[in-house]
């Protein structure tokens, strides 16, 4: 692997945290999640100009071609600037997964993605019933097409999605199926659900929901495959997202206990203040590293489960540690809601469908479990 960005990555980074700092500033942010959408302002439009929506998608679908590397690069950048935006689910989720399918109905929707002229968010967690199993939505064949019912949770901004990138179980076969579904079709109702994260998630409900023949993206153990392969996507970007955050939370941390005096002396000269603040910088260290090895071995076409899974166990307990650390630092002051610290706390979390526990990707990254075979899953 290659730790040295190449001059095309380098002016890709800076181009980001020169754009986001001058047009998002942390007030726009948080005005953005007290607003219905929960988004920046024409957030969507802007990054479509800049070409950061088809940065990874196909040539032939309008985009630039370029590796998941390089996508990723931009969520780091994001995170940096606590952006809440659904780009991690929308293109490195959905859209590189549609791109991998190659069908006609799947380029003319990457074509409106990359153009920023449609939202394709990933509903992926079904939901548990009355026993505690856990379901997803069921497709059931209806004429020329499907008839769709059944419920996901916790699909993040689902609320301003166009279409759903939707895993059902096909009824006849109870083998999973994937469909691309318009959010606003007759049956589709949505519940915003609380949260304190910044995605906005929702609760859908399909209740006999037309779903075309045209609609069905795929079926079987390839649907199966995408849908894995989508997770990865998601959780390595995601992992990103989180070390941009994380980067910024380290810096400011640092500069507070330099500025902040205690006893006549600033705190940054307590011992103890200083080795947390030099294992929370090697911790995030160690998490950029694994996240750029996964998502290099991604971009290669290499087999990552195993980096993946390995990424995203670290993320699970860096995370609360490293947020932990911070907050001890900043005392009282950084779980104010006026403080930056607070925004950057409630914007990272640990990657997963549903709240993946630790142990799943433990099992996975020692292999003790075959590609996609997670509970979560569900398949």
């Amino acid at each position: 692997m290659n730790m040295q960005w190449n001059e095309t990555q380098e002016m890709l980074r800076a181009s980001a945290r020169e754009f986001l700092s001058e047009n998002y500033t942390r007030k726009s942010i948080r005005d953005a999640r007290d607003s219905e959408q929960g988004l920046p302002e024409n957030l969507w439009t802007h990054m479509a100009e800049l070409g950061w929506l088809g940065l990874a998608l196909p040539e032939v679908a309008g985009g630039s071609d370029m590796g998941f590397l390089d996508l990723c690069l931009l969520s780091e950048e994001m995170g940096y600037a606590c952006l809440p935006s659904p780009f991690n689910e929308s293109i490195a989720g959905c859209g590189l997964v549609l791109a991998e399918t190659g069908a006609e109905q799947g380029l003319d929707s990457l074509r409106m993605l990359g153009l920023g002229e449609s939202v394709i968010i990933p509903a992926f967690a079904g939901a548990y019933n009355n026993e505690g199993f856990l379901e997803f939505p069921h497709a059931t064949r209806d004429g020329d097409g499907f008839r769709i019912d059944g419920t996901h949770l916790f699909v993040p901004h689902g609320a301003i999605a166009s279409s759903f990138l939707c895993l059902t179980q096909e009824d006849s076969s109870s083998d999973p199926a994937l469909f691309l579904i318009p959010a606003d079709g007759a049956g589709i109702s949505l519940t915003a659900l609380h949260s304190t994260r910044d995605d906005r998630p929702c609760r859908i409900d399909f209740t006999g929901v037309h779903a075309p023949a045209s609609a069905l993206v795929s079926l079987g153990e390839r649907a199966r495959i995408l849908v894995h392969r989508a997770r990865q996507h998601m959780d390595v970007a995601r992992c990103f997202d989180i070390t941009g955050a994380l980067t910024w939370v380290l810096e400011d941390t640092v500069a507070y206990a330099r500025e902040r005096r205690q006893f006549g002396q600033p705190i940054g000269s307590f011992q103890v203040l200083q080795h947390y603040c030099a294992d929370m910088h090697i911790m995030l260290e160690g998490l950029r590293i694994s996240a750029y090895h996964a998502a290099w071995r991604m971009s290669d076409g290499l087999d990552a489960d195993g980096a993946v899974a390995t990424t995203c166990a670290f993320a699970h307990q860096v995370v609360p540690r490293f947020l932990g650390m911070a907050h001890q630092v900043h005392g009282a002051m950084g779980v104010t809601i006026e403080h930056d610290l607070y925004l950057y706390s409630t914007h990272v979390s640990a990657p997963g469908a549903v709240l993946v526990p630790l142990s799943e990707y433990l099992e996975a990254s020692l292999g003790f479990r075959p590609t996609g075979a997670t509970t979560s899953d569900g398949l």
